[in-house]
């Protein structure tokens, strides 16, 4: 079932019949989610058991992992998941996002109807069990060389952080409702996806999915403003730079809100 009333145009609502109708039957969006969620949060508590007296500067590791995590994400969006290769991995990657991913939601409408959509906005559970294996041997390393506690915060912060980033991904592809209009961070993440779906501009502007310190740093943001205003920069529009390539039918405020919805509270000041 599709999402009444939705303003996008033809070619994505064909687009969407065509990739429901490949979807297999057996497939739930809920198991899809426990799968993902419910290992990596076990993960999380495994990793965190094993600790014993933090000192205050291994607990460093998880600011540095995070941010670490985040350069990786954006590297990988940037480079990876918008610009065609040849090789069979890195094609893959670009054709399940720019080609796939990018079609189904549109700035128009980043909305999912369903759980089965859930396919096409989280990553397959294996890429879970990627990442951690990844890690495994910096965590080794460290472990060895700097504390056990460095390397068990390794490993659970480059869990939490790509659960970090599955649950702010998901948030940006749900309705609007008044959680994810007023919550810090996560009404920044959905302004600040929801106008990378901008097929105009996607292949070089918001290149962090979901939380903008490295497109900030990188100076590949739509947004001309600080640090601490690309943060926490909500659903405004006021900073939106001049000089985007954009139509009038790609707006940066998430378009599926109505007028009356959409009036922006008190404008932070800008940093």
């Amino acid at each position: 079932m599709e999402i009444h009333n939705s303003p996008m145009n033809e070619r994505q609502r064909r687009y969407r019949e065509v990739y429901r109708s490949r979807t297999s039957g057996w497939y739930n969006g809920y198991v899809h989610a426990f799968l993902i969620f419910g290992i990596g949060l076990y993960a999380i508590f495994f990793f965190t058991m094993n600790l014993s007296e933090v000192l205050w500067w291994e607990w460093l590791t998880i600011p540095v992992v995070f941010l670490g995590g985040q350069w990786v994400e954006y590297y990988i969006h940037r480079f990876l998941l918008h610009r065609p290769k040849k090789s069979g991995m890195g094609r893959l990657l670009y054709v399940r996002h720019t080609l796939m991913h990018h079609q189904f939601f549109t700035a128009e409408e980043p909305r999912y109807a369903n759980h089965r959509d859930w396919r096409v906005t989280l990553f397959p559970p294996f890429t879970l069990t990627i990442a951690t294996l990844m890690m495994l041997p910096s965590a080794l390393v460290a472990g060895w060389v700097i504390s056990g506690n460095v390397g068990w915060l390794l490993m659970a912060s480059t869990i939490g952080t790509y659960l970090f980033y599955e649950v702010l991904h998901f948030l940006c592809h749900v309705g609007d409702n008044w959680f994810v209009r007023h919550c810090p961070i996560v009404n920044t993440a959905r302004r600040h996806h929801t106008a990378h779906h901008n097929h105009s501009i996607m292949m070089e502007t918001n290149m962090s999915i979901v939380f903008p310190f490295w497109d900030w740093v990188y100076g590949t943001s739509d947004l001309d403003r600080g640090l601490i205003g690309h943060l926490f920069n909500g659903y405004s529009t006021k900073h939106i730079k001049k000089d985007l390539r954009q139509t009038e039918k790609t707006p940066h405020l998430l378009p599926h809100v109505s007028k009356a919805s959409s009036k922006p509270g008190p404008e932070p000041a800008n940093r």
